[in-house]
């Protein structure tokens, strides 16, 4: 009877004291879960890769590629334990093109593909949690963007030797980022018990590049200086799975789509490609996750180069459409069993 009482006792002093936190401990809780909050919105705001299929990216001088695409993994150093996260980005553009050997187009080239490796470490303002409204942070990137050829980078007649010409630069980008988010109410949307919040993510971002180690015949015509702009609208919504009209197991919730708008301005001197709208470059998309894919969506999109984005090319101006699958870090839990 004795040695119940006293596990009794035990017990009960474990439930009742056993619960409460030090103080210091507690810090320590809200840095890790913080740091690992903030970790996750970077991925969930990082730029998307996307591939394009055969006549889906149309409008270039080429008419249409075999493929095009635009990858951007990343690669995470950062958790609990880091405050300040670091994505390294192998970043690789590349489109093949049709046969057309009229203009020396055999065997389905890939020309002069991008190779874009980089880093970029995000800093947060301030600490943040999962009901956080309103997120504000920086980051600091630094990128090479080169193209592998060693060819003169304008032919005779002066014009840019898009067959093998040799393209080279580096730029850093000091950049600050925005995250406002606006809950809506589940109540009435489905027949999920205790559903979670539905919302949408309204983000940003504004920076500029600073390009050095331009290769030396390209530095007066590419241009020292980009602004960038890019505005996105995330919709999440709340999912829960019902068998036979019961729920068995909590809420969750699945971004549904997202629209993103990106802008670059081209600044510094130019002793060509100097007019406006060699200046420019616009784009807009839509992208709708694939159900039960955590990492994949479908999406269309469009926009006007006024200096092309793949290497030497960037004296091409055109508008284009495109279509295809975009990669990225969505908005999903880490769980199996995706909706």
């Amino acid at each position: 009877m004795k040695a119940t009482i006293l596990i009794s006792l035990i017990f009960t002093w474990n439930f009742v004291f056993g619960q409460s936190m030090p103080d210091n401990d507690r810090e320590i809780l809200q840095k890790r879960i913080s740091n690992k909050t903030f970790l996750n919105q970077t991925l969930n705001y990082s730029n998307l890769s996307y591939v394009s299929p055969p006549f889906l990216d149309i409008g270039n001088p080429k008419d249409w590629y075999i493929l095009s695409a635009d990858i951007s993994p990343q690669f995470v150093i950062g958790g609990s334990w880091m405050k300040f996260p670091i994505h390294i980005t192998p970043r690789y553009k590349v489109r093949i093109f049709h046969e057309n050997s009229a203009i020396g187009d055999t065997s389905l080239p890939v020309r002069t593909p991008s190779y874009m490796p980089g880093a970029t470490i995000y800093i947060p303002i301030k600490r943040i949690d999962e009901n956080t409204l309103k997120l504000k942070y920086f980051s600091i990137s630094f990128f090479h963007h080169s193209n592998g050829q060693d060819g003169n980078e304008f032919n005779v007649d002066n014009t840019f030797n898009l067959y093998n010409g040799n393209f080279s630069t580096n730029f850093f980008e000091p950049a600050f980022h925005f995250r406002n988010r606006i809950l809506d109410n589940p109540n009435g949307q489905h027949n999920c018990n205790n559903a979670k919040p539905q919302y949408h993510d309204l983000y940003g971002k504004i920076g500029l590049e600073k390009h050095i180690n331009t290769a030396d015949q390209l530095k007066s015509s590419y241009g020292d200086y980009r602004l960038n702009f890019t505005l996105g609208l995330i919709r999440v919504k709340s999912y829960c799975d019902l068998i036979n009209g019961t729920q068995y197991e909590d809420t969750y919730i699945r971004e549904k789509y997202r629209i993103v708008f990106n802008s670059t301005v081209i600044l510094g001197e130019r002793n060509i490609l100097n007019e406006a709208s060699k200046r420019i470059n616009l784009n807009f998309n839509y992208h709708w996750r694939i159900p039960s894919s955590p990492n994949t969506s479908l999406f269309i999109g469009g926009g006007y180069y006024g200096s092309d984005t793949y290497n030497i090319y960037y004296s091409q101006s055109y508008f284009y459409l495109n279509a295809g699958l975009s990669l990225g870090f969505f908005v999903t839990p880490n769980m199996i069993g995706l909706k």
